[in-house]
């Protein structure tokens, strides 16, 4: 099951929206100041929506600007209306003139601001997030992602885990992923992004992305069926990978192996198990594997290897499993 960090909904963002127009106008009376404090203490979720949505409106410059020819127009014609009507219900109109026009202007932030938190998946778990721009984000086994929009980035920090980003381009505003020292930069594409403790391994699968080290002065271009894994300290490997379709078929609920050592494997099958899967024996550590192997049964994934293989499957309790040689090995 996915979890997810509970966040304001869009009525709170909406409240919050009226909130901001309100104070912003400056003519708000004492007892609506009371009023704010009093709805802004309810919880959490208010003061949230509140700073995110006072945080837009002063990245967004131009917005006093544009709305003071709408603004000034609601005021003269609550002026007109001053000989006729009461002036606390002038304000009322004057409040709601405000709240409404920032609420057609920040519509489109409010869902930015929907789009914006942590995504996370337990062991076993898959889950496709869509982003309000169209981009989809697919997260793999044991993944936790950060997502950040602002009304100029698009920028999606990885935590650890794997993901295959769908991206909408869009030159105005570039999508970033930052993962472990390096910003990976769409140009157009869809790439999957593998950060383990030690390195970032990155695949592009369609169109075109840069990765930047935070040491490195120039970018690295990668294009379809590229691959380049880097760590923050360490070297980067640059390569063509043939079989880069597969890098993305964990989607499916399949992992392709293709002559890998049979440590690497156990490791790899590990991450969508509760269970520690390893091998002791240096000589069926090194033993090279090879097939399509479901990654939500993982009896039928070491029983396969087991009819391939010499080893044996060794059950050391609930949460480990090892596999020993069944007989001798070259």
């Amino acid at each position: 099951m996915l979890t997810t960090p509970i966040k304001p909904s869009a009525d709170q963002y909406k409240q919050a929206s009226y909130w901001v127009s309100l104070l912003h106008d400056g003519d708000c009376s004492p007892q609506q100041h009371r009023d704010f404090q009093v709805w802004l203490s309810k919880n959490t979720l208010n003061q949230q929506a509140y700073q995110e949505v006072e945080a837009y409106w002063q990245d967004l410059g131009a917005l006093e600007a544009i709305a003071q020819e709408p603004l000034q127009a609601a005021r003269a014609s609550i002026i007109r209306q001053k000989q006729t009507q009461r002036r606390w219900l002038s304000r009322q109109y004057l409040a709601i003139a405000a709240s409404v026009l920032l609420l057609v202007i920040a519509a489109p932030f409010i869902q930015l601001c929907l789009d914006n938190g942590n995504y996370q998946t337990a062991k076993g778990e898959q889950k496709q997030i869509q982003l309000s721009d169209g981009s989809l984000i697919d997260l793999n086994t044991d993944t936790k992602v950060r997502v950040s929009y602002t009304l100029f980035t698009r920028k999606v920090t990885m935590e650890h885990g794997e993901a295959l980003f769908t991206v909408k381009h869009d030159a105005d505003k570039p999508f970033e992923v930052a993962a472990s020292g390096g910003i990976i930069r769409d140009i157009g594409t869809q790439f999957n992004v593998y950060q383990q403790a030690d390195k970032v391994s990155v695949t592009v699968l369609e169109g075109e992305v840069s990765v930047s080290k935070l040491q490195a002065t120039t970018p690295q271009m990668l294009t379809a069926g590229m691959q380049y894994t880097y760590s923050q300290n360490g070297p980067s490997q640059l390569a063509n990978n043939g079989d880069y379709i597969d890098v993305g078929s964990w989607r499916e609920g399949r992992i392709v192996f293709k002559g890998q050592r049979l440590d690497v494997v156990l490791e790899q099958l590990s991450r969508y198990h509760a269970v520690k899967l390893n091998t002791s024996n240096p000589k069926l550590a090194a033993l090279k594997v090879s097939g399509n192997f479901p990654t939500n049964d993982l009896n039928l994934a070491l029983n396969t290897i087991a009819a391939s293989l010499p080893v044996k499957i060794s059950r050391l309790g609930a949460d480990r499993i090892s596999l020993l040689a069944s007989g001798k090995v070259k």
